[in-house]
């Protein structure tokens, strides 16, 4: 069987609006020689082709057929992109109140949770290029949690976010996943600033941050869904990690 995966690489914008009406992988090359066409939106671009690495031709081929990227590894841990066929999965992982206690619920409609994920996936993921990330054991393939990152409007630097199903927390999980999305964070996001908000009851998650190196900073107010969909302005301390 042929696992060959193409991915065009043009200069040329006809090319790429071809590509593009035909969701056929691309990257554009821009050079002085093509300064002034226009080419589609949410094209991939590099202005030198020495940026092209079996990574990134990977990355584009994924994206333009709405398969996962991979971010990372760990030694016990997968951390992937989300995908539509996890919601059940995540549905099973938030049965348990104390995982919602302090944080927001999944919708109460799972078709409305599926249509989410697939605007956060088109919207966020294909924006930013990072997000909410899923966690992934590695010895069964179980999702078991989720981390990653989000711009934070009003804030200085991205949010650490993270979550484990019950049966997976205290066993190092969430320090492993945090310190490995930092540290891709720093190296592939050039993120040299983090916050994360969290509940003065949540000792768990203050434990971790603090092991992290979050230092504890401001208490702010920010708005959250309840379990009835209805939003409503919780207080929050505001823990900053800084890299050196």
């Amino acid at each position: 069987m042929d696992d060959t995966h193409e991915v065009m690489i043009t200069e040329s914008a006809d090319e790429a609006i071809y590509y593009a009406a035909n969701q056929i992988p691309y990257v554009v090359w821009l050079n002085e020689r093509n300064m002034d066409q226009s080419f589609p939106g949410g094209s991939y671009c590099v202005e030198k082709l020495s940026d092209i690495d079996a990574r990134y031709l990977d990355r584009v081929y994924r994206r333009f057929h709405a398969i996962p990227w991979d971010i990372a590894e760990t030694e016990r841990l997968k951390i992937r992109e989300i995908a539509v066929e996890d919601v059940p999965r995540l549905y099973e992982l938030y049965s348990d109140e104390s995982v919602t206690q302090y944080m927001e619920p999944l919708f109460a409609d799972p078709e409305q949770e599926r249509e989410y994920t697939k605007e956060y996936i088109k919207n966020i993921y294909g924006f930013y290029g990072y997000g909410m990330w899923v966690l992934e054991e590695k010895k069964n393939g179980c999702v078991i949690g989720r981390a990653g990152l989000e711009y934070k409007e009003g804030f200085e630097g991205l949010e650490l976010g993270f979550m484990l199903g019950v049966n997976y927390q205290h066993k190092g999980y969430a320090y492993e996943a945090c310190s490995e999305i930092l540290s891709y964070g720093i190296r592939e996001l050039d993120q040299k600033t983090y916050c994360s908000f969290i509940n003065e009851n949540n000792t768990a998650s203050i434990h971790l941050c603090e092991r992290l190196g979050f230092v504890p900073q401001d208490r702010v107010r920010l708005s959250e869904f309840n379990f009835d969909g209805m939003m409503a302005e919780k207080e929050f301390i505001q823990y900053v990690y800084r890299a050196n």
